[in-house]
């Protein structure tokens, strides 16, 4: 079985009260095990993509009408694969790009919600809970998540920003 490459962006603008991030949800779609998921934008890679990071940038553009053409990447994070036995042979780059255009993000097919996050909310240890999600199958398992607007950001995209803070938290970015 061939793995199949993807991106993600963490997109962080300032906000009110320091940096925000750009989180979306996923459209329900069949067949997609990320179907209606709290996600980071991004997507497969294409043969017309150069780089991980590059498909990182046009799957932004794509799903939320942010172009990160001129955004600085400031950090690439550690590659991740999904941990559960169903899950499609994938590999995720996840890259953080400091964004300082227009904030207001276009619904895509892809997306169905976006929000600007603080940063600073996504630090706080109360923000983080156990909770449980349904999954594919139907039956419930309990993961570390943070509730958003009545969804439970979890899997692939936490341990995505759970590393993203702990670089944050050790003063990494510029």
């Amino acid at each position: 079985m061939s793995v199949r490459h993807a991106a993600v962006a963490i997109v962080l603008s300032p906000g009110a009260a320091g940096e925000d991030l750009l989180l979306i949800r996923r459209a329900t779609v069949d067949g997609d095990p990320w179907s209606g998921h709290l996600a980071l934008p991004g997507g497969g890679h294409e043969p017309g993509d150069a780089t991980l990071e590059e498909t990182a940038r046009r799957e932004t553009l794509e799903e939320t009408g942010i172009d990160l053409s001129q955004s600085a990447r400031i950090a690439t994070l550690t590659t991740v694969t999904p941990s559960f036995m169903t899950a499609p042979a994938i590999t995720i780059a996840p890259f953080v790009f400091r964004y300082g255009g227009d904030r207001r993000v276009t619904i895509s097919c892809e997306i169905v919600e976006s929000w600007w996050i603080p940063v600073e909310q996504l630090q706080r240890e109360d923000a983080w809970v156990t909770t449980p999600v349904t999954i594919r199958d139907g039956s419930a398992i309990h993961v570390r998540g943070l509730l958003w607007q009545g969804h439970v950001l979890w899997g692939l995209t936490e341990r995505i920003i759970h590393e993203f803070l702990a670089t944050v938290k050790q003063g990494q970015f510029p």
